[in-house]
């Protein structure tokens, strides 16, 4: 028995080296890559801060002031009927363009044409009436040399004044039984209908023409003497289409009560301009010999203005005052104790985080 037992023993003992091999194999495996990262974390050199930079120089500023207002074109007109009556016809539609003359609606003209003939025969009547008169005062024709006093006698003994009124008159209601265009332009408001009534009390339509445009805008009353009759201002559209420059026409010389001056100006349409438009207005003045830097250039730093000065590689931190600004600029001159010049080159972008002396590369 003891002998089984022996023998039954032995594979246990031999295990004891294969089992040491498995766990330093194993415990190689899995500290080869983590000491691998942790020498190529190590070998990664810094990102350099990458920055553009522009070289200082002396020039106008053009300093803003910036407005709100709306488009209403020069030339607008609202159209009615002069005559009642029943709308035979409507020509066009809102939005279209038409051209000075053109027909636009008209309405049924039958009893306007029956007055056209009553008149033009009872206007025939009168002037025979009024050959007779002249006849019984011993005139043998009308091309006679006649006073005009006589004239004036056979004229009312013939009721000819009265005839050629009410022909002058039918004419007119005749003539004013289509509506028309006064000036080119696109229409706009068409309400009424063919076979309705016309409605006397509101306008047919209403005729723009927005080739160009008038704009009133406000000022502060400390931004008034920096603006002039004739200066020239930029009109940008909220809507986003193309800016347009225009010129200053008028301005009120009056303050209101909410402390606002009153402009107008005139723009021509570049195109997707519209009556009523919401339009900014910007009116730049030059102001010369100014150091002039974009708006990305000025940084805070402990509550003041930071730029950049880039020298050999490296930012140095410079102090400055803000003298002005416009929307995209500012006019600047070096701070107290700091130095700033034309000719220097400084940094306008990437520089919300530089430090003092940080070591930097031009893209």
């Amino acid at each position: 028995m003891d002998k089984i037992k022996k023998n039954h023993l032995q594979p246990t003992g031999n295990l004891l080296p294969v089992l040491g091999l498995i766990l330093i194999a194993l415990f190689s495996c899995t500290t080869k890559p983590r000491e691998q990262n942790i020498s190529k974390s190590e070998s990664l050199p810094a990102e350099p801060n990458r920055v553009e930079v522009m070289v200082l120089e002396r020039g106008d500023f053009y300093r803003e002031i910036v407005s709100n207002g709306k488009l209403a074109a020069i030339e607008k007109a609202s159209l009615y009927f002069q005559n009642a009556g029943t709308i035979a016809a409507v020509s066009i539609r809102n939005g279209q363009t038409v051209q000075a003359g053109t027909e636009l609606a008209r309405l049924q003209n039958d009893e306007f044409q029956f007055n056209m003939k009553k008149a033009e025969v009872a206007l025939e009547k009168a002037t025979i009436d009024r050959f007779d008169a002249l006849l019984s005062m011993g005139y043998k024709s009308l091309e006679a040399e006649i006073p005009p006093e006589h004239l004036n006698i056979a004229n009312i003994r013939s009721g000819y004044n009265q005839a050629k009124i009410q022909h002058e008159e039918a004419v007119y209601q005749l003539e004013n039984a289509i509506l028309k265009a006064p000036f080119a332009g696109k229409v706009e408001g068409v309400t009424q209908k063919a076979w309705e009534k016309a409605d006397l009390s509101k306008p047919f339509c209403t005729l723009i023409n927005d080739h160009r445009f008038t704009i009133s805008f406000p000022l502060l009353e400390t931004e008034v003497h920096e603006v002039t009759a004739g200066q020239k201002i930029t009109v940008t559209p909220i809507a986003g289409l193309l800016p347009a420059t225009g010129v200053v026409t008028e301005m009120n010389p009056r303050i209101d009560e909410n402390g606002l001056a009153w402009v107008k100006a005139e723009v021509a349409n570049p195109g997707g301009y519209m009556e009523g438009m919401n339009v900014k207005v910007s009116i730049k003045k030059a102001v010369p010999n100014r150091l002039v830097v974009p708006k990305q250039a000025v940084v805070l730093r402990q509550n003041r203005e930071v730029l950049f000065r880039y020298t050999g590689g490296t930012a140095y931190w410079t102090y400055v005052e803000v003298l002005d600004e416009n929307e995209s600029q500012y006019a600047v001159v070096a701070a107290e104790g700091a130095t700033l010049e034309q000719g220097d080159t400084v940094i306008v972008s990437n520089n919300l985080n530089l430090a003092h002396e940080a070591e930097v590369e031009i893209e």
